[in-house]
């Protein structure tokens, strides 16, 4: 079995969507809280709220023409978590407006929507029900791989589903990502056709770009 950086090698990728830049007080602050021997100003369990608008969700899919995404930024949801002892359980709720996964054709969109029932099922849902971490706490010096578990709500079908992501310490923030594949049969979905002979593949990568601050 690949150890643990090799499985989540494919999960490097850009700068998250909206980071704001350093915030050098805050730096500060945490830095002489440090030398102090104190616990940085988030420690504990606590609530995490994904940013809407600087956060995405996003899909890959398979199509003899060529290969497809779709992507949305309406994304809501909140995280409970200790981000110095991931050991501690962890528990919450992703929601992406399924309306508004966005592939840059119009038609294909359209019919996008209607498989995903979005009149009856506005939104994906992820309930996250636990996390498996490769450090026990979040550092803004590298990335701590995660498993994380939970179940998958797609046009009302749910399904466990696991995900392989990594989190980092952004000044305030967390910038967590993570990727699973799929298949549309799973959640009752028939992989369309265009054109009568230009069929989708069954198999989707599902990925999440999230920024969470801390709840007041």
């Amino acid at each position: 079995m690949p150890d643990l950086a090799t499985r989540y090698r494919r999960l490097t990728g850009p700068t998250p969507h909206g980071i704001p830049t350093p915030v050098r007080l805050r730096s500060a602050i945490l830095l002489a809280v440090s030398l102090a021997g104190g616990a940085p100003a988030w420690a504990d369990t606590r609530s995490w709220v994904v940013q809407t608008g600087k956060s995405a969700v996003s899909f890959e899919a398979q199509y003899s023409p060529g290969d497809f995404t779709g992507e949305s930024t309406e994304v809501t949801g909140e995280v409970s978590a200790d981000a110095v002892d991931l050991r501690k359980p962890i528990a919450g709720t992703i929601r992406a407006r399924a309306g508004a996964l966005k592939t840059g054709d119009s038609g294909r969109d359209k019919d996008m929507h209607r498989l995903l029932g979005t009149d009856k099922h506005p939104d994906i849902v992820y309930a996250i029900e636990g996390v498996e971490a490769s450090f026990q706490q979040i550092s803004d010096k590298t990335d701590t791989l995660l498993t994380i578990k939970g179940t998958l709500t797609v046009r009302g079908v749910t399904k466990t589903t696991t995900f392989l992501g990594r989190v980092r310490q952004r000044d305030a923030a967390l910038w967590v990502r993570g990727q699973a594949q799929v298949k549309m049969t799973t959640f009752g979905i028939t992989p369309p056709r265009r054109f009568l002979f230009f069929k989708v593949g069954d198999d989707l990568w599902l990925r999440f770009d999230l920024l969470l601050l801390a709840a007041p």
